[in-house]
């Protein structure tokens, strides 16, 4: 398994560096989080609607880059993206104990189109998938070796601090965390429990708390007029007022696992190829394109759909396996509670629950494959079909140029374009 996991996190890093400062420009909330990153460095306030922690550390691969350019706002992203597939391969194999699972899911992940968008451009998911998978490794870390359980729980609340100081919305994982245990505690026998309720209810939140709390205290020095309280009244607010309809490419909760509306983060029109991008003016009319440069944030058609499959193949084996019911419990932890929210959503919202839909595939592709003749066949094809979809829909995930014709033939629904 190592040698395997070091291919699939070469192969990651490879796909996420190449081309990295292709636009010069700043591209979809980059022109948010890499500005705010550069104000931290600057000194200068300014008001961001989530916790801090994604522009610390888009700010620190700004400065150990050397300045305000592409390559230096988006390189950190990337590396960190490419760990998310080991990362997912590693939790995968904790939760089966096979390394077959392990190695095709952290496969799946690497061969899935929105978290290579989103680790090419100085955005904050990737930190949020991040941190929140490494603290759900080392709770199960914690698991296997008794004896170190402490250290894991301070692990595990480090982590999911980080985590929640990105977002908001990596509480998912901490919920999916006292599910799983919840479920533990009412079928375990006493002596098989690991975590006592004093570790999950009350230290583990402490921690996280702890954590949480001090990274903001960077990000307060820069605004001494405001305080901790003030500034969280300031954000909920904000999101409270956000409209349902606010930005064109709002796409519902339940869309999510069908993939009907992805984003577009970059769309350019030109003459020619020998044409600088981004092109300064008024877009060119369609009818005199001759090329276009979109970098379009999507899942990997076949893997979400086979994915969403997977997942409701799950629900059954959830009755006798943990597994199944960790993957199911993670998944719902990470999805359902976006139906309470009326705000505009987006499709990478989805990010974290997708990661658990793409271990159910992993672990019903490795079930496939240990039923011959027919299910190996079908795993196979079920492989060539992950493959072909990661090359086909390649140029719109690195903004490849293309022809309107290719562009088009690759926007199978009218939503999205």
């Amino acid at each position: 398994m190592p040698l395997g996991l070091l291919l699939v996190w070469l192969f990651a890093l490879g796909t996420r560096l190449w081309g990295l400062g292709r636009f010069n420009t700043l591209v979809f909330d980059e022109v948010y989080f890499a500005r705010f990153a550069r104000n931290y460095l600057a000194g200068e306030p300014f008001f961001d609607a989530h916790p801090p922690l994604g522009k610390y550390l888009i700010a620190l691969g700004i400065w150990l880059a050397g300045g305000f350019q592409p390559w230096g706002y988006r390189w950190l992203n990337a590396v960190v993206g490419s760990l998310i597939p080991v990362a997912a391969a590693l939790l995968a194999y904790l939760i089966t104990r096979r390394q077959r699972v392990g190695l095709v899911a952290g496969t799946f992940v690497a061969l899935d189109g929105f978290f290579l968008v989103e680790s090419r451009y100085a955005l904050i998911n990737v930190y949020l998938v991040f941190f929140g998978v490494v603290a759900q490794v080392v709770w199960l870390w914690g698991q296997q070796w008794k004896a170190q359980r402490w250290w894991a729980l301070m692990g595990t609340g480090v982590a999911l601090g980080a985590c929640v100081a990105v977002k908001w919305s990596g509480l998912g994982f901490l919920l999916g965390l006292w599910l799983v245990w919840g479920v533990q505690r009412w079928w375990m026998p006493q002596r098989q429990r690991y975590y006592t309720a004093m570790d999950m209810v009350l230290i583990l939140p402490l921690v996280v708390f702890t954590v949480y709390s001090l990274l903001w205290l960077p990000h307060l020095a820069f605004h001494p007029h405001s305080n901790l309280w003030q500034v969280h009244v300031q954000m909920f607010n904000y999101h409270r007022s956000v409209a349902s309809t606010a930005h064109p490419y709002c796409a519902p909760w339940w869309s999510w696992p069908l993939l009907l509306r992805p984003l577009s983060y970059f769309f350019q029109r030109v003459h020619t190829l020998s044409e600088a991008v981004p092109v300064i003016g008024p877009p060119l009319p369609m009818a005199d394109t001759a090329w276009v440069y979109a970098v379009h944030a999507m899942f990997n058609p076949p893997l979400l759909w086979l994915s969403t499959l997977a997942m409701l193949a799950i629900i059954p084996l959830a009755r006798r396996s943990s597994a199944g019911q960790f993957l199911l419990l993670n998944y719902a932890a990470n999805f359902l509670p976006w139906v309470l929210v009326s705000r505009c959503l987006f499709l990478y919202h989805y990010l974290p629950a997708a990661l658990y839909s793409f271990m159910a595939l992993a672990v019903v592709w490795d079930w496939a494959w240990r039923s011959p003749p027919w299910g190996r066949a079908l795993s196979v094809v079920v492989l060539l079909l992950i493959v072909s979809g990661f090359l086909y829909w390649l140029p719109v995930y690195w903004g490849l140029p293309l022809t309107p014709q290719q562009f088009f033939q690759r926007m199978w629904w009218r939503s999205w374009i």
